[in-house]
């Protein structure tokens, strides 16, 4: 035989065996990766916990500010009453006319704007805090609909997405949801309309206002913050933020169930 036909009788019968070879290989079903959420990276698990941790330090921040009213209010109260005994009652009235613009700024000017700048600052707060988890959950369930995509805004809005889009059940909460939307009839009066509440008595912040124990107000004119208030506003987020801390928990459980 010629060396060209054994050439191509070996290439034929290598061909056949390494057919025969690669039809005998096992074949792999090849499947789709599917990409596991890591809630720690993402920062889901821990969201509401960090949210509690920082209202606690405005907790402090708060409790810190009013005992320095407090300690100021005292000091000049005893330096009135100190010149009030060296003094005889004739110059009485013109020593408590000189404290009185000091002592309704420390008692009433300088606490009041306090208390309505917090209402405000932890307002913002609640506001960021929610919109940010919802941006998490937007990730996390691979949802088509953004926060932005639905109507309203802030608090209430990023309060229906959660709702509708996550299925957070809020009946489950108690009292903190009809406070945090009372509060936020009172942050908008703050910022829109300098604390001045509605001649209508039937408005909902009025309404609001008469049946809260730490606000006051009468309709027309501008609504006052007891001190206890914002102490009050703080322990209500709180506990909202620890039932939230429970919904969001029991979806990652079942996620990862």
């Amino acid at each position: 035989m010629e060396y060209g036909a054994a050439h191509r009788g070996s290439a034929s019968v290598y061909m056949r065996m390494r057919t025969i070879k690669m039809l005998a290989r096992p074949t792999f079903e090849i499947k789709e990766r599917v990409e596991v959420v890591d809630f720690f990276v993402n920062g889901l698990c821990i969201h509401c916990h960090l949210a509690k941790n920082e209202l606690m330090d405005f907790t402090q921040f708060n409790h810190e500010v009013e005992e320095s009213w407090k300690e100021k209010d005292s000091k000049l109260q005893e330096e009135v009453g100190q010149l009030l005994e060296k003094y005889p009652e004739k110059h009485h009235e013109d020593i408590v006319d000189t404290y009185s613009w000091e002592l309704h700024l420390n008692q009433s000017k300088y606490p009041g704007l306090h208390r309505e700048s917090l209402v405000i600052t932890i307002f913002n707060f609640l506001e960021h805090q929610l919109n940010n988890l919802c941006a998490i959950f937007y990730e996390s369930i691979d949802s088509k609909l953004k926060l932005n995509d639905l109507h309203g805004s802030g608090v209430e809005r990023a309060l229906l997405y959660l709702t509708k889009v996550v299925k957070i059940d809020f009946s489950k909460f108690g009292y903190e949801l009809p406070i945090i939307k009372g509060l936020n009839l009172v942050r908008n009066l703050i910022v829109h309309n300098g604390g001045g509440l509605p001649e209508d008595p039937r408005s909902k912040v009025n309404k609001f206002v008469q049946g809260s124990e730490y606000l006051f107000g009468v309709e027309g004119g501008s609504i006052k913050i007891h001190p206890e208030f914002i102490g009050f506003f703080l322990k209500v987020l709180e506990s909202f933020f620890e039932k939230l801390d429970l919904e969001v928990q029991s979806y990652i459980q079942s996620y990862n169930g």
